[in-house]
Parts: C-alpha cells; sequence; structure tokens
C-alpha cells in the first residue's frame, strides 16, 4: 500500500459528513466474572459507578449526546477475509487516525510508517489465472477471428504457436484489399500463399519478384485459389504479371485497365480457360499474337473492355472475327480509324447475342454499320459517341431494335433539334445521352471501392 493510497483515503476523509470518533470508555458488567471485571466499548452501558476510579463523561457531553452517538467506537483490525474487507478496515483505520492526527501529520506519513499503523499487512488470496481460449475449439476461435482486422491478425499470430496455426487459416484470407499499397519483395507470394479468392490491387505498386523461395507460391506446383482480381491501374512490370498468371488457372473475372503487358503476360493468362470479364481498358503492349492466344483459350467470355488500346487495324479485324459467341457486353471504343464496317459486320456474326456494345470515338465507321447493328435483337445499349460519319437519319433506324434502352450520342456532331427528332422517331422507352462513361467489365463503378464487381472485399 502506497502514500498514494494514503492520500486519496485522507481525501475521501475531508469529504465524509462523520463527526471524529468519541474518546470514552464503557464498562460492561455483562461481560464480568467472579475473578475479573471486563472492559467493553457498547454504547448501552454507562459510567455509573467509576465514578470513584476517576472515569466521567467528556467535558461537553451528555448523556443524550452518548445514547444519540452512532459513529463506531472501536474498529475491527483483524486479518480480513477479503480485498473487500481490507478496504473496509483501512477506510476506518484512517478515520480513527484523523481524529487523532493532524491533517499535515497524515499526508506526511510513508508508505512504511502507514504500514506499522495498520499492524499488519494485508493477506492477498492467490487467484488462478485461467485461459479461457484453451477451452474454446477452433471453429469457434476462427470465428472471433473472422471479425478482426487483417492487420490484427498478423498481431494475434504471435501469441502462441495455436493462434498462429489457426491465424493462417484460409478462410480468414478469402477476401483482401491490398490497393493503393506498396508491396515488398515476395509480399505477393504470401497474399497467394494465403490462398486469396477476391483480391484487390488497384493502384497498388508491386516489387519484383512476387515470389521468394520458402513461401507456399514459391513452389512450381502450386496453384492459386484467386477466382477475382483487380489489377487496375496497379505498377507492375509484366515479367511480374507472367510469374503471377501462371500461378493462377480458375480465375473469372480481371481488370488489368492502363497496365503494360506483353505476348507472354497473355500467353501465361489463356490458360484460365473460365475467364468469364476481362477488362483490358487501356492497356499497351498487345499484339495480334497474344489474343490469338487469348480468344482461343478463353472461349466463356461474357464480357471484354478492349476500349482505346491503340491497337492496329488487323487486330482490331481478328478479335472482331473470332469473339466467342458468349459474349453479350463489348467495348470498343477508342478504335479511330482502325474500326470499320466490315469489322462491325464480323463483330454482329460473331455475337449476336450482345445486350451492350460501346464503339465510340471510331471515326471511321458509317452508316452502314447501323445497317449491321440493327440486326442484334437482344440489345439493350448502344454508345456511337463521335462516330462523326453517322448522321441522324441513320440513327432513327434503330427503333426496329425493340430492347433497346440507352442510347449515347455525345459529342456534338448531332444537335440538340436532331436529338430531338431521333428521341421521337425511338420513343419515350429509349434514354438518350444517360451515361458518360461505360461500365463494361469494370470492377467498380462509382464512388464505392469496398467492393469489386458486386463482391466485397474486405470482411
Amino acid at each position: 500500500m502506497g502514500s498514494k493510497r494514503i492520500a486519496t483515503i485522507v481525501d475521501k476523509l475531508e469529504d465524509t459528513s462523520l463527526s471524529p470518533a468519541r474518546k470514552r470508555s464503557r464498562f460492561d458488567p455483562s461481560l464480568s466474572n467472579e475473578n475479573c471485571e471486563t472492559w467493553s466499548f457498547l454504547k448501552t452501558t454507562g459510567l455509573d459507578g467509576l465514578s470513584d476510579i476517576g472515569v466521567g463523561p467528556l467535558i461537553g457531553d451528555s448523556p443524550e449526546d452518548s445514547l444519540a452517538d452512532t459513529f463506531p467506537d472501536f474498529l475491527d483490525i483483524t486479518q480480513p477475509s477479503s480485498l473487500k474487507a481490507q478496504a473496509e478496515r483501512d477506510k476506518k483505520l484512517a478515520i480513527v487516525l484523523q481524529s487523532t492526527l493532524s491533517k499535515e501529520t497524515l499526508h506526511k506519513l510513508s508508505a512504511n510508517e502507514w504500514e506499522k499503523l495498520l499492524l499488519c499487512r494485508p493477506k492477498r488470496d492467490v487467484v488462478y489465472k485461467l485461459n479461457h481460449f484453451q477451452q474454446l475449439s477452433d471453429e469457434v476461435i476462427l470465428h472471433i477471428f473472422y471479425w478482426l482486422p487483417k492487420r490484427c491478425l498478423k498481431v494475434t499470430a504471435l501469441v502462441c504457436r495455436r493462434w498462429y496455426r489457426l491465424s493462417q487459416d484460409e478462410s480468414l484470407w478469402s477476401r483482401m484489399d491490398a490497393s493503393h499499397r506498396h508491396l515488398d519483395p515476395g509480399a505477393l507470394g504470401n497474399i497467394l500463399s494465403r490462398q486469396a479468392i477476391i483480391l484487390r490491387l488497384a493502384h497498388a505498386k508491386i516489387s519484383y519478384p512476387p515470389f521468394l523461395p520458402g513461401m507456399k507460391a514459391y513452389s512450381h506446383e502450386f496453384r492459386a485459389r484467386l477466382l477475382f482480381l483487380d489489377l487496375s491501374m496497379a505498377t507492375i512490370d509484366p515479367e511480374t504479371l507472367t510469374m503471377l498468371f501462371s500461378k493462377c488457372r480458375r480465375l473469372k473475372k480481371l481488370s488489368l485497365e492502363h497496365v503494360f503487358v506483353d505476348n507472354n503476360v497473355l500467353f501465361a493468362l489463356s490458360r484460365n480457360r473460365e475467364l468469364e470479364i476481362l477488362n483490358l481498358a487501356m492497356v499497351e503492349g498487345m499484339s495480334q499474337e497474344g489474343f490469338q492466344h487469348l480468344l482461343t483459350n478463353c472461349r466463356k467470355l461474357k464480357e471484354l473492355n478492349i476500349a482505346w488500346t491503340y491497337i492496329n487495324s488487323q487486330c482490331v479485324k481478328y478479335i472482331c472475327t473470332n469473339l466467342p459467341s458468349t459474349i453479350d457486353r463489348l467495348n470498343l471504343s477508342g478504335c479511330r480509324k482502325c474500326l470499320s464496317d466490315e469489322s462491325v459486320l464480323d463483330l454482329v456474326r460473331s455475337c449476336p447475342n450482345l445486350r451492350e456494345l460501346d464503339i465510340s470515338d471510331c471515326t471511321t465507321i458509317s452508316c452502314n454499320s447501323i445497317d449491321h447493328i440493327v440486326r442484334l435483337g437482344n440489345l439493350n445499349f448502344l454508345a456511337l459517341s463521335r462516330c462523326y460519319f453517322i448522321n441522324y437519319r441513320s440513327i432513327v433506324l434503330l427503333k426496329e431494335i425493340k430492347s433497346l434502352m440507352y442510347l449515347d450520342i455525345h459529342g456534338g456532331h448531332i444537335d440538340q433539334s436532331e436529338i430531338d427528332i431521333v428521341q421521337k422517331n425511338l420513343g419515350n422507352q429509349v434514354n438518350i445521352n444517360k451515361f458518360k462513361f461505360s461500365s463494361i467489365a469494370r470492377p467498380t463503378v462509382g464512388p464505392k471501392r469496398s467492393t469489386i464487381w458486386g463482391l466485397r472485399v474486405r470482411d
């Protein structure tokens, strides 16, 4: 018990409304026997009969005051049985000390002097500490760990061997968001070793090499469980991408927007035969040879975005001719002079079930392309922004597409009066210039950045 505790008790006592302890003693004849007389401090006994030996009431006290005094006359200083009883005893002893010592003296008492005044040091009960987590099953602890942030899981792994083993469980790392982070060499390998399924690496800076000796992902036989991967705007070199895709065989949705690639990257990517959504917007370094491997093996594609990739006309023609028939959303905007009316015809033949088509900024296609597009009976969305050789009279022919709901013709080459004519002919069910940007194959749309393709990246 230290001096700090003494000061706390004294401060509490200064606010108490109880009066100092009365210094009176009484004699209790009921406790006497034949041989001796026993002293007592009970309030029910008066001082009659003791006047002859000099015992009497204090000056200023009356018998009525003596009977009305409810303050304890004496205190039990025996060994307390609990910490609560010890605290009560210390408080009572401090009250007695306050009545006999001045406040200055109490403040000057040291810890050792206070211990002597209390006569005995309290004996504290031995508390056996139990590890309640040791009584829980692995399933319960994993459920608790599931609600912890990923950064806290690294700390829990340092507690004990069991927690380290549980913290490495694959169910805790199925969703990961490492966007806007700098990944040191080997960091990407650690993520893949934990078998993440949904991974967001947008705007991340990934260092080479991605895998280091000793980790699971370094093994040649290792196969990642990645299904959904967002590498939009990531800083990553083609060699690291090739090593990453060589570990993947189950990718379903992938975004490489604004990432530099080469043919080796597309070769490794083509092994993911279950690929359904691919975003290659603004990707540089692609060639016809790489697309040949990609479109030959990935025949389950449903959404493809190759906007503003600056590929040549031969590559564009090859893509339009060899696209799988499963594609229902396609973005070919920004092809400039590489997309021709003949390529549009090949496109319609390859993908007859298209629901969304964006061929904005293709400046060489003419009104003849409209004659081909009207064959798409399931088309819901069509973007023809800045296609300067297509006039409003040709656009009116789109009324033959009964399923059309959205039409974008931004660019100023069609004035408002002509847009009104188009609206009148197409009907009110068609919304004109509703969207400024395409969402085809993009992982995130709008301000929300906690999901990719509608899937949460954080638990």
